[in-house]
C-alpha cells in the first residue's frame, strides 16, 4: 500500500500482526518484571494483551522467544538513547562524565524488568551474548569513538589504549548502575559522587600534557631590555 507522497505502508494485515506483536512484549515487559520470568505464564501475558496464548508460540516460539523479543526490543531502545542523549562536548571530563552517569538513570528506571534479564542471562548463553552483549558492546563503541574525537583534537595522549578505555566506562556504568544501586541498594546520590570522581580521576590520567609557558628569565641589573 502506498500514500499520495510515495511512502510504502504495511497492509493492514501485517499492521495487525505487528500491533499484536507490540502489545505482546508490552505485556511480557511489564508481567516478566512483576513476577520474574519462572512464575510468569504466557496465558497472563496474552490476558493482559488482550491476545490468544497461542499467537506467543506462533510469533515468538513459547516464553523462552518472548524474554528474547523483550530484550531485544530494549535494547534497541536503550541504544538510540546512548546515541542521542549523549552529544560530542568539547571537553574530555564531561564527556565521559555524562557516559558514566546516563547508565545510572537508564538501569535504575529499568530496574524490575533488568533483574530478569539479568538471572536469565548468566544462565542462558544466546540471551547473554546475543542482547547483553550487543548493548555493552554498542556502547563501548560509542564511547570509543568519542574518545578517538578527543585524541584527534589533541586533547588525550596518543600512548593511551583507547578501547580499554571505552571498556572500563561501559563496565564501569553497569556495575554501580545495576549491580551499586539495584542489587546492593546503593545510595543514589552516594553513586553519582563517586561516578563524577571516577570521571575526573580517568580525564587526569589520560589527558595531553596541557603545553608548558616558557619561562621568563629574570632580568639584571644593567641588562638590556
Amino acid at each position: 500500500m502506498t500514500t499520495r507522497t510515495g511512502t510504502t505502508l504495511p497492509e493492514p494485515g501485517k499492521r495487525d500482526k505487528q500491533r499484536r506483536q507490540r502489545s505482546l512484549i508490552d505485556a511480557a515487559n511489564a508481567v516478566f518484571a512483576e513476577r520474574g520470568y519462572d512464575a510468569a505464564t504466557t496465558r497472563e501475558v496474552a490476558e493482559r494483551a488482550g491476545c490468544s496464548e497461542g499467537l506467543i508460540h506462533r510469533y515468538f516460539g513459547g516464553k523462552r522467544g518472548l524474554l528474547l523479543a523483550v530484550m531485544e526490543s530494549k535494547a534497541t531502545a536503550v541504544l538510540e538513547g546512548f546515541s542521542s542523549a549523549l552529544p560530542d562536548r568539547d571537553n574530555v571530563r564531561e564527556d565521559i562524565e555524562q557516559a558514566l552517569l546516563w547508565p545510572l538513570g537508564v538501569l535504575w528506571e529499568h530496574r524490575d524488568f533488568l533483574r530478569v534479564a539479568v538471572a536469565q542471562a548468566t544462565i542462558d548463553a544466546e540471551l547473554g551474548h546475543s542482547v547483553a552483549g550487543r548493548i555493552h558492546n554498542q556502547r563501548v563503541s560509542l564511547v570509543l569513538e568519542k574518545l578517538q574525537r578527543h585524541r584527534e583534537t589533541g586533547r588525550i595522549r596518543r600512548d593511551i589504549d583507547l578501547e580499554a578505555v571505552a571498556q572500563a566506562i561501559a563496565g564501569f556504568g553497569f556495575m554501580l548502575g545495576f549491580m551499586g544501586q539495584v542489587v546492593i541498594g546503593m545510595d543514589r546520590e552516594y553513586a553519582q559522587r563517586i561516578t563524577v570522581a571516577f570521571a575526573s580521576v580517568l580525564t587526569r590520567a589520560i589527558s595531553a600534557e596541557p603545553p608548558m609557558e616558557p619561562q621568563r628569565t629574570r632580568r639584571r641589573r644593567g641588562d638590556r631590555a
